[in-house]
């Protein structure tokens, strides 16, 4: 905390001065068909390096996109502030500190106390120093919002369209895969997870709020990928299929993750007659390990595309890593109604004219 609000002085004075970076050079692309290596009768080509690459690569496509990404909007924010302060006549400096730097309030009192005594132990001992620290941190947080506005507002009026596209995976969404939403659906939001890790269960709250926000416009498909740490995790992967066979998935999913520390085989079959089920074929199916081989598939389709740990996503191809907050995930789901051109739900219209440019 001491380094963010040292590093805010500065930050609150050049806020008002971005600079665009120079656009490096466009890297040359092989063709996926294009031959990597021969020897003897032997070829190998791109495409088959890229395949046995697999994660390695998408994590690196991925830093590539977001640093293009970043810079397009960059270019775009800088070329819509030019325009817009030789519009009225007056200096890029001049029209950034009306927009962002002067429209920064002072902290109130009860914000600076908040803070002062979140990070007490990591300020300066003098209370001016560290007032002047706070407040200092507290301008630059409201400046980076106003700066966020202003670029929100600049995109919407300019009709700004991104068409970069973001690096894709490609997932394959089985028979045993449970499913909660239309198949139909413009998202396709994929969660591969861990009954026993604590950041997936962390992370469940804000699943149910992005299926509440988005209704029919988004599929939640549960993919497993239990980790070698936990040692009852794949029992529970296995577990849950066993009783999705007799149509109680969600309900044992729910159990799984209140229950995380106290997984076992008595507890489960003890949980399934709580559900009604056929406990004999439940326990048979368990035993047998019946659907073994679909939770080693999920966990293979994961490794593929670089996902290790978990909570892992897939939104419509694109990777999520992480108990990330809501605003990430309405980030990317918003981003793919507007690519799809469907509306998104909740969105007054000029609020979703405002977005789609932001």
């Amino acid at each position: 905390m001491h380094s963010i609000i040292r590093g805010a002085l500065v930050g609150v004075v050049m806020m008002v001065a971005l600079v665009a970076c120079a656009q490096p050079s466009e890297e040359p692309t092989s063709s996926a068909s294009e031959v990597a290596a021969r020897f003897g009768d032997t070829v190998i080509t791109v495409a088959e390096v890229e395949e046995a690459a697999g994660g390695q690569l998408i994590g690196l496509y991925q830093q590539v996109f977001q640093a293009k990404d970043q810079q397009l909007r960059l270019m775009i924010f800088n070329r819509l502030v030019d325009d817009a302060a030789a519009a009225e006549g007056i200096s890029r400096q001049a029209y950034l500190e009306r927009e962002v730097a002067g429209k920064i309030p002072e902290p109130s009192e009860a914000q600076i106390q908040q803070v002062m005594n979140q990070y007490r132990s990591q300020l300066p001992p003098d209370e001016a120093q560290a007032r002047q620290q706070i407040v200092a941190y507290l301008k630059q947080q409201i400046g980076q919002q106003q700066e966020i506005d202003l670029r929100t507002r600049l995109f919407a009026a300019a009709g700004v369209e991104i068409m970069l596209d973001p690096p894709r995976v490609k997932p394959v969404i089985a028979a045993h895969n449970p499913m909660r939403g239309p198949a139909d659906a413009p998202v396709v939001f994929i969660e591969y997870t861990d009954f026993q890790c604590p950041y997936c269960e962390r992370v469940q709250p804000t699943i149910v709020a992005v299926r509440e926000r988005y209704g029919d416009s988004v599929v939640h498909v549960f993919k497993n990928l239990p980790l070698p740490m936990h040692q009852q995790a794949g029992l529970a992967a296995e577990a849950a299929l066993c009783a999705a066979d007799q149509g109680k998935f969600w309900e044992l999913h729910d159990w799984l993750f209140a229950n995380k520390n106290n997984i076992s085989h008595d507890t489960l079959v003890a949980q399934a007659e709580g559900l009604s089920l056929d406990v004999p074929v439940f326990t048979e199916c368990i035993d047998s390990r019946v659907h073994k081989s679909q939770v080693e598939s999920d966990a293979n389709e994961a490794g593929t595309f670089g996902i290790r740990g978990t909570p892992g996503f897939v939104i419509n191809g694109r990777i999520l890593t992480g108990a990330q907050p809501l605003d990430a995930f309405i980030a990317v789901i918003d981003d793919e109604l507007k690519r799809a051109g469907k509306p998104i739900p909740g969105a007054e219209p000029a609020k979703a004219a405002e977005e789609a440019g932001s």
